[in-house]
């Protein structure tokens, strides 16, 4: 039962399905309107991005070594996500992973060609590029782009998936900022927080990222998410004021005091205060999916 869970639970890591989902149906509204398409892009986006989890467990163990060897030494387990251990606890191995991933891409394939068939092709490079972003997140630990290619990847492109299930020809360049700030909210805020207890382990192996350097020079965790989180609102503000998010987004405004109240319970309990910011975070992208369809 554990190996079942592990790879239709834990691998796919579907608690961050509202970041994706919700961003990719956003760029639907913004070419044209959440139709039947849209739903199968969904399904698509979805698929890659169990793929791309799948991967990051499979990399992180057998590639960069960062989920690797003793319990005090490798990437530490959280409560919404326990990808980092399966394989060192040997419930499943590298090469059950391996096949993991590659079955959520082909799986993706399928609505992905149907799409490529109804609406047009130019969908395809932008699922190519949906599932490598998983490969550049892996090194980008040890290069400074770790949260920009996680923002690229729940960002820009799963926006961008979502308009091109709708019409071959959408006007890219507002999904991409529209799906920033919720691309923002998951990469620059929530990478800080998830990579928090991995980071002493995960230093010693040579891991260059700001996510990881906030544990590192001892910077305030609550502070620093809550510049990132003030700088996502004043950035929905301005795309608000210069009518590309309809003013219903400001749905997204009743989490402003949730935020705060789960940060200030950082200290005291970080495991349960960093659970509960997930579950604040991830209602973000969905308020604001919300705010575009019925204010649009």
């Amino acid at each position: 039962m554990s190996k079942v869970k592990a790879h239709l639970w834990t691998l796919p890591r579907w608690f961050a399905s509202p970041f994706f989902g919700s961003n990719l149906l956003l760029g639907a509204v913004f070419a044209g309107g959440i139709n039947a398409n849209a739903w199968i892009g969904l399904a698509a986006g979805l698929l890659v991005m169990a793929g791309g989890h799948s991967f990051n467990s499979f990399l992180d163990y057998s590639w960069t070594g960062l989920d690797k060897g003793e319990i005090e030494n490798r990437s530490a387990e959280k409560d919404y996500c326990g990808g980092q251990n399966i394989i060192e606890a040997g419930i499943v191995t590298p090469r059950e992973v391996l096949l993991n991933a590659v079955g959520w891409y082909v799986l993706s394939a399928l609505p992905i060609i149907y799409l490529a068939v109804k609406v047009g092709w130019p969908i395809l490079p932008v699922w190519v590029l949906s599932m490598l972003i998983t490969f550049w997140y892996s090194k980008a630990k040890f290069n400074w782009t770790h949260e920009l290619a996680l923002f690229m990847g729940a960002g820009p492109l799963a926006a961008l998936i979502g308009m091109y299930s709708v019409t071959p020809t959408p006007e890219w360049w507002i999904g991409i900022v529209a799906g920033a700030p919720a691309g923002l909210i998951l990469s620059f805020v929530g990478l800080p927080l998830d990579e928090y207890p991995d980071a002493e382990a995960n230093l010693k192996k040579g891991v260059k990222s700001i996510a990881y350097k906030v544990w590192q020079y001892d910077i305030d965790l609550g502070f620093y998410l809550l510049t990132w989180i003030m700088f996502v609102y004043l950035l929905q503000v301005f795309l608000i004021a210069v009518g590309i998010l309809a003013p219903l987004t400001w749905l997204t405004f009743v989490l402003v005091p949730m935020f705060m109240a789960a940060v200030v319970f950082l200290k005291r309990d970080f495991r349960k205060a960093a659970g509960i910011l997930v579950i604040i975070g991830t209602c973000y992208p969905v308020l604001m999916l919300l705010g575009q369809i019925f204010g649009g």
